[in-house]
Parts: C-alpha cells; structure tokens; sequence
C-alpha cells in the first residue's frame, strides 16, 4: 500500500512538472512572438525624448531605414537642430549641444532626400557653430542634388577662410556641387582651382568639374 501511494506520488509529480515547464515554455514562445523589431515610430520617439545616446541611436537607425514622411524628417529636423535652435538649458547652461545627432541627422536627411528640407540644412550650413557638423551638412545638400543649392554651396566656400579649420567644410561643399552636376557650378569650382585653397580642395575641385553636365 504504501508502494502504491509512493508510486503515485512520483507520477503525480512529474506530471506537474511536465505541466508547467509545457506552460513556462508556450509562455516564453507566446511572449517572444509578440516581440518585434523597433520601427520607424520607435525611432522618432526616441528622437524626441531619448538621452543624448538615444537620440544619436534614433538618427543611425534612422539613416538606415530612410523613411521618406514628414514625421520622420520633422524628427531628424529637430535632431539636425539640438542645441543650436532647439536649446535646453540648466542653471543657464546648454545641455544639449549635441554635436555628434547633429552630424548624423544630417547625414540621414542627405539620405532621404527630400529637397523639403533644404531650407533647414541651408539654415544649419550657415550658422551651425560645429565645422563637422557643416561639412555633413553640405554633403547632405549635393545628395539631395538641386542646382539651387549651389548658389548657398558657393557662398559657404567663399565666405570661409582657405586655410585651417574651415578646409573640411569648404571641400565638403566642393564635393557636394561635384554631385550636384550643374552647370552652375563651374565658376565657383574654378575659383576655388584658382584661390589659396589647400592641395586637397583643388584636386576635389578638379574632380567635382569632371562631374559637371553641360
């Protein structure tokens, strides 16, 4: 008798083990499958309230999805904008001077596309404080590829002085009206040929000429 009650006991017990490793194992399938990847939305939210960290994640994922809406590019726009327009401040000091989303936003802006959002990169070429951020900024605009960029492209190269920090964003803009192609940009790209640029600016200003469609 007291086999039996033993024995029963046992299978009772595996069972119940059975039973709920079946039950933890459907659980974790059910709950993983409920899981997704991060999309568009997730991204633009964390844009908007996301740690510096964050909002330069967003701006990397961002890059690589490309999503053409204006919701997307509002947030890339505020991105493009962290600490220069769009200001947070603590104890009268700037906390977002987010270079580095900046840089990034526009580089996915660039990689969008759409020429909507010139007038803020146009905004940015001229006034962002950070010559990085500039540079990307122009090669931004030739992406988008409007002869109508050229005119902001030109004036960037001359208002900048041809040697020292501002070279990165004059070559940017030399290879951004390269890739652009217009016409319109031969005289500013022999200018620059013929100023007191550095070596490396002419030699991108005799290739960007290589490019331009007549």
């Amino acid at each position: 008798m007291g086999r039996k009650i033993m024995h029963l006991l046992i299978i009772s017990i595996v069972i119940t083990i059975t039973a709920i490793s079946g039950y933890s194992q459907e659980s974790v399938e059910q709950y993983l499958m409920k899981l997704k990847e991060p999309g568009v939305e997730d991204y633009i939210k964390l844009m908007y309230e996301g740690s510096h960290e964050n909002k330069l994640l967003a701006a990397k994922k961002l890059t690589e999805l490309k999503p053409d809406t204006p919701e997307a590019i509002d947030a890339l726009i505020y991105g493009l904008q962290q600490g220069t327009i769009f200001v947070v401040r603590e104890r009268g000091k700037v906390v977002n001077d987010f270079w580095d989303v900046r840089a990034q936003s526009a580089i996915a802006l660039g990689e969008i596309g759409n020429p909507k959002v010139l007038p803020q990169l146009y905004l940015a070429l001229r006034y962002d404080p950070d010559n990085y951020v500039r540079s990307q900024v122009a090669i931004a605009i030739g992406k988008i590829g409007k002869p109508e960029s050229i005119y902001e492209l030109a004036r960037t190269i001359e208002i900048s002085s041809p040697a020292g920090p501002d070279d990165i964003v004059i070559r940017a803009c030399v290879e951004a009206i390269g890739e652009i192609g217009d016409k319109e940009g031969f005289v500013p790209l022999v200018e620059v040929i013929r100023g007191k640029y550095s070596r490396s600016v002419k030699l991108a200003a005799r290739d960007a000429l290589k490019k331009i469609k007549w």
